[in-house]
């Protein structure tokens, strides 16, 4: 796990490339590199954060045997064992580590290497022989490369604080990226808060020669299946187990110490579960939490943690430790948080370092098996909203109880599309209080999309064939991941922790995303079904239903009822209660001063109403 950046073209004077790569710093204090060459107008730093072969002969930027690949790569390479022996005799291994292995397989397949990782991977190769500079994201996005084409220069980093450091061009944010953070706590798609600051996409890689031409390619993508093959339930559990053990084992390789987050939840108990029999140590464990009444649920971690023996930590996080270390999160990030939690991750991580430097967290389970049951179910009520009129009046007394509960719900029975229906649950500020809060001086020309609908119409379109419910299971998949992956990371590598998310191995979501919606999302039993039949998906949701059904029913082997059968949590924080009146003065300051960055966004006389409403 590591810092990467670099440039093609116009390359800045050295020593303004090493300061930009050392903005990096806190994602790889063990060591520094840096590939400097004027001639061939390339320009490739490396911050590393030492986890397998901790010696000096692995650090990079790392040159293949014969010179002519050059190679700087942030992420661990899972199946880099495997692939080795498969390439000893193709190539003269001078290092034990994963970077080497990703050489030697570009060398043999070329950027088609790609295919062969199986892993989280931002990369970076610049092949000498041909003048080309490739770089890639892994599958599901799990690490983070951002770039720019600034006139004659080309350049990519890890955050986009090295990026800034690196070039002149003027810092400028992106409206479109304000509006969809406003809407979905995030950025979509290829769009940073910064204007020409791209994220590359999950999946994808970039081809650039030294001219700048620049081509984008796809190598893998979510796969959208229309006939979805049951193979029954006990082959579905069987092999879905088989690959979380080994998927966790994978993950657990490292030559520094490993731990785990230990929430309470489903998701990370049943990774500590799986880690404490694949172990022969005691699994480290941690978890955080709020003194407040309702925010502390180190009650369940606790339970987990007694049963297999875990060397616990437990943090309490007060209301003046948060605001102390806000500021410093977000500088991290180069973004707002997206939720409140992530200040407590990233003191969490600070913490945590102190013992381990791999920490393994459950991220990707919701998305993946229908964990965020209420908007998954949701998809039932569209289904039903689009047959109400074609109910017989015999059924005339039925339909009125379940238009009051829709109604209940959505306010509406009528919506354009599926789109337009998915989008009333997913965002998180409806059009009119968005219209209310936002300037329209300052977004005059983006206020007639506040959603960006778009982005999810183009999606939406190519899935046409499957059902609702698995129409937002693929938007979340897709879309929504990016998120939670996005906060982890950032999190983490403030305080120089990898994390790994083993849910999100591809080989792992390329198997549940196939398989039939029931093993994810299912019905307690027929009458649960027939129950439910006039309700709205808030009311049937983990009462008549059971969420991450296949991951439930193997957990209910390692854990108690008592995590198996909890319904979902969140991760709150008490926000609410700190700013109501105590920190009234820190919303003030921050939103309304005349030294307030962000106050040409709002407009202030409702933004003034709407603090005051928080009182």
């Amino acid at each position: 796990m590591c810092g990467i950046i670099g440039t093609i073209g116009k390359i800045p004077d050295k020593q303004r490339f090493i300061d930009s790569r050392d903005k990096l710093h806190h994602r790889g204090p063990d060591d520094s590199g840096f590939y400097y060459n004027q001639d061939e107008n390339i320009a490739l730093g490396f911050k590393r954060l030492s986890i397998i072969d901790l010696r000096s002969i692995s650090n990079q930027p790392l040159k293949s045997s014969n010179g002519k690949v050059v190679i700087v790569f942030n992420g661990e390479i899972y199946n880099y064992k495997k692939l080795k022996k498969q390439l000893n005799d193709e190539y003269n291994f001078q290092t034990k580590c994963d970077t080497e292995v990703i050489i030697a397989a570009y060398i043999k397949w070329g950027i088609g290497c790609l295919k062969h990782l199986q892993g989280m991977f931002s990369i970076a190769i610049w092949d000498r022989d041909i003048r080309k500079l490739f770089i890639a994201r892994d599958r599901l996005g799990i690490k983070p490369l951002y770039y720019l084409k600034n006139g004659d220069m080309f350049l990519f980093s890890s955050e986009i604080k090295g990026i800034l450091n690196c070039t002149e061009i003027k810092k400028k944010l992106n409206k479109k990226g304000i509006l969809d953070y406003f809407s979905y706590r995030y950025v979509l798609g290829e769009n940073t808060f910064f204007e020409n600051i791209n994220s590359l996409l999950p999946g994808t890689f970039l081809e650039i020669d030294i001219n700048l031409n620049i081509k984008k390619n796809c190598y893998w993508d979510l796969s959208i299946i229309k006939n979805k093959r049951d193979p029954g339930e006990k082959y579905v559990i069987n092999k879905l187990e088989n690959l979380l053990y080994e998927t966790v084992k994978s993950h657990m390789i490292s030559d520094v110490p490993v731990g785990a987050y230990l929430s309470g939840g489903l998701d990370s108990s049943l990774l500590v579960a799986i880690m404490s029999q694949l172990s022969m140590k005691k699994v480290k464990t941690y978890s955080i939490g709020f003194p407040d009444e309702g925010f502390n649920e180190s009650k369940y971690a606790n339970i987990v943690s007694k049963m297999y023996k875990t060397d616990h930590t437990e943090i309490m996080m007060s209301d003046e430790d948060y605001l102390d270390m806000l500021n410093e999160v977000i500088a991290f990030k180069d973004e707002p948080l997206s939720i409140p939690n992530e200040v407590a991750l990233h003191v969490l991580s600070k913490e945590l370092k102190k013992t381990i430097t791999v920490v393994l967290s459950g991220e990707g389970a919701d998305e993946l098996f229908g964990g965020y049951g209420r908007i998954f179910r949701s998809g039932y009520d569209y289904e039903r909203m689009l047959a109400i009129n074609d109910i017989g009046d015999e059924d005339q007394f039925e339909i009125e109880i379940l238009k009051k509960n829709l109604i209940d719900k959505y306010g509406k029975t009528d919506f354009n599309n599926d789109v337009d229906h998915f989008l009333h649950q997913y965002t998180y500020i409806n059009k009119k209080e968005k219209h209310s809060l936002l300037s329209p001086h300052y977004f005059s020309n983006y206020l007639f999309d506040l959603y960006n609908r778009d982005y999810f119409e183009k999606y939406f379109s190519k899935l046409d064939h499957l059902s609702h419910i698995d129409k937002y299971l693929y938007c979340f998949q897709k879309i929504h991941l990016q998120g939670p992956l996005r906060r982890l990371d950032s999190s983490t590598m403030s305080r120089s922790v990898e994390a790994r998310v083993p849910f999100v191995d591809h080989k792992l979501v390329e198997f549940v995303n196939a398989l039939p919606t029931k093993y994810k999302l299912k019905w307690k039993s027929e009458k649960t079904k027939h129950l439910s039949r006039l309700l709205n998906s808030d009311q049937i949701s983990e009462t008549h239903d059971i969420t991450k059904y296949s991951l439930r029913k193997i957990a209910s082997k390692l854990l108690p009822k008592e995590i198996t059968d909890r319904k979902k949590m969140g991760f709150p924080v008490p926000l609410d209660k700190w700013f109501n009146k105590k920190y009234d003065f820190f919303i003030k300051d921050l939103l309304l001063s005349n030294q307030s960055k962000s106050k040409e966004i709002y407009n202030t006389d409702n933004l003034v109403q709407w603090i005051g409403n928080i009182n």
